[in-house]
Order: structure tokens, then C-alpha cells, then sequence
């Protein structure tokens, strides 16, 4: 089988208390609350393959974490249903747990007072792990993931950016094939979010693990993820590569110009100035009017420069245009 997951024209309702205006309405409501149905999913489907490492993106309240909470069992289906490698993750949770690892950047599967050792000792023990298998996976990971100078610390003591360490060799203790992660970096600073984002790429390569991400920092899809799926009001956008959704929705690009002297700008309908910083100017192009090749030559004709770069807008503007579309 060469599913992951499968999902299902999956919907999930809340009954949620109707909100009242004034005293009396308010206490009516207290005596006798009314209720509404909220679809927080609403009639979604979508396939991930073995290996595949996607990100599950949207605005707050959109759906994404009670799609995760589905498709890990904690949450049962209002209609449709969810299956992870064939097994349904509601009913058949402890099995389906066995294969599956989890990484929520705002809550913890360590224990807060011990050092991180005997929470991974402890994890061995609930997921059954061998003895002799479980030293030499984790011999591998602590030097993998440079755990050696804090292993033996209280968690208590670590920094963030080394609890977040701890908490994916924690994971990946038990070899899962699915890795869901939810807001893996957050509140981490910039080198220690790039070094997760690299660990995460590497594990998930090597082990053919598949990735399930969700994040609000755009940076974290482009290291780590090949495809989107963007969700909104329960219901899903677009589904695509990050490839193609790069090159449908890009209707500019971003060139930087590397001057020896100041660049005497004349105004052109398709290039746009955007910055200049010491002997760098960057532009926007407008891809309707002008395609890259047009613009190199264009300033190859007009223009001395040292160096000159063509790049796409960051994903996060790409995602903001989908959205107003």
C-alpha cells in the first residue's frame, strides 16, 4: 500500500452555545442554552503517499488542528472517514499510535522535572522497544541531533531551542513512518529554527518518513515540505506542489543588481525599485509585461553591473495572493 493517509469527504461539527445580546437574552441563554452546529471540517478530501512531506497551512481557526486531532484518532468523525496505512486512527488508536510520531511546539512529551534521558527510557518502555535496538537508535540520535552536553539536564534547565531537540529524537524514538508536526520552531530564534528545519529534512530523507506539517512560518514549508495543502473555513483552497503553486501564482519576480558606482535609475513600466542597500538594488518585475530574459537584457544595455540575481517572491506573498483570489 502506497498510501500514508487517506482522507474522505471528512467532516467534523461542533454544537457550539449561541451567543446572546442583552440581560435577558444572556439569561435565557443560561437557563435554556441554545445551540449551533460549527463545521470546523467541512466535507475535505486528500491522499498523501509514503514519504511525502507536506504542509497542512491556513489562517487561525481554519480547521488545521482539529484535522490533526482526526487524523491521530483523538477526535472521531461527524461523516467520511480517515485512514492511516488502511487502519482507522479512532478505532484502532493504539496500533495506528505505534506507527505515528508527534511534535507540538507548545506542548511537551517530556517530562518537565527529569532530565531527558528517562523520558526517552520511559517512551522505550510504552512503545515496547528493544533493549539492544532502543541503545543503538538512540546512541544514533543523541549523536545525530548533538544531544550529549544536556541529555542529563532537568528539561527544566534546557533552552527552548534544546528542548525542541530533545522532543524530536523523542519522536523518532520508535522509528515512526508518519511524523505529524505542529508549529515545530516556534519562538525559537533564527539558527535554532534552521538547524530543526535541517534535522527534520535529514531524518524524514534517510528514514523515508512521511511528514505531516503545519506552521505559520513560511520558512519552515520551503526547507521542509514539496507539497501545500492550504485550508480555509474547513474547507480546502488549494492542493498542489510547491513547485507548481510557485508557478501558477507568481506573476512577479525579484532581481537584485550589484553596482561598482550609484545607479542612475530611469522609470520603466515593468521594473519596480524596491531597495538599496550599499552597491545592491533590488526590483520587482512584472511578469505580464517583461519576462526575466527581457530584464537581464535590458539592463545589460543600459546598465553597468557586477552582478545581478533573478529570484522568486517568498512563499508567504505567494500564499497572500492565493487568499485574495
Amino acid at each position: 500500500m502506497n498510501s500514508a493517509i487517506r482522507v474522505k469527504s471528512l467532516k467534523k461539527n461542533f454544537n457550539v452555545a449561541r451567543s446572546a445580546d442583552g440581560s435577558l437574552a444572556k439569561f435565557k441563554q443560561f437557563i435554556r442554552p441554545q445551540y449551533e452546529s460549527l463545521n470546523a471540517v467541512d466535507d475535505i478530501s486528500f491522499e498523501i503517499k509514503r514519504g511525502e512531506k507536506v504542509a497542512f497551512i491556513g489562517p487561525n481557526g481554519a480547521g488545521k488542528s482539529t484535522t490533526i486531532k482526526l487524523l491521530t484518532g483523538i477526535f472521531q468523525p461527524s461523516s467520511g472517514s480517515v485512514q492511516v496505512f488502511g487502519k482507522d486512527p479512532f478505532i484502532d488508536r493504539k496500533n495506528v499510535a505505534y506507527k505515528i510520531g508527534t511534535v507540538f511546539g507548545q506542548r511537551s512529551q517530556l517530562w518537565y522535572h527529569l532530565p531527558a534521558i528517562n523520558s526517552f527510557t520511559l517512551l522505550a518502555t510504552i512503545y515496547d522497544i528493544d533493549r539492544k535496538k532502543f541503545k543503538e537508535r538512540l546512541d544514533h540520535l543523541i549523536e545525530v541531533f548533538q544531544l550529549s552536553r544536556f541529555i542529563s539536564r532537568p528539561v527544566k534547565e534546557l533552552s527552548l531551542g534544546e528542548r525542541m531537540r530533545c522532543e524530536l529524537v523523542a519522536s523518532f524514538l520508535h522509528n515512526p513512518e508518519i511524523l505529524f508536526l505542529d508549529e515545530p520552531t516556534i519562538g525559537l530564534d533564527i539558527i535554532s529554527k534552521d538547524a530543526i528545519r535541517q534535522l527534520i529534512h535529514q531524518r524524514a530523507e534517510l528514514e523515508s518518513t512521511t511528514i505531516f506539517l503545519t506552521s505559520h512560518d513560511i520558512a519552515d514549508i520551503e526547507k521542509v515540505c514539496d507539497r501545500i495543502i492550504l485550508i480555509n473555513n474547513g474547507k480546502i483552497v488549494v492542493d498542489d506542489s510547491v513547485k507548481l503553486i510557485k508557478k501558477r501564482y507568481i506573476k512577479h519576480k525579484i532581481i537584485t543588481v550589484k553596482v561598482e558606482e550609484k545607479l542612475g535609475w530611469k522609470s520603466h513600466s515593468a521594473i519596480c525599485p524596491i531597495s538599496e542597500v550599499d552597491r545592491f538594488y533590488k526590483f520587482k518585475i512584472n511578469l505580464e509585461l517583461m519576462s526575466p530574459q527581457e530584464t537581464v537584457q535590458y539592463f545589460a544595455q543600459n546598465y553597468r553591473f557586477t552582478d545581478i540575481i533573478i529570484e522568486d517572491p517568498p512563499l508567504e506573498e505567494i500564499i497572500k495572493e492565493i487568499y485574495k483570489s
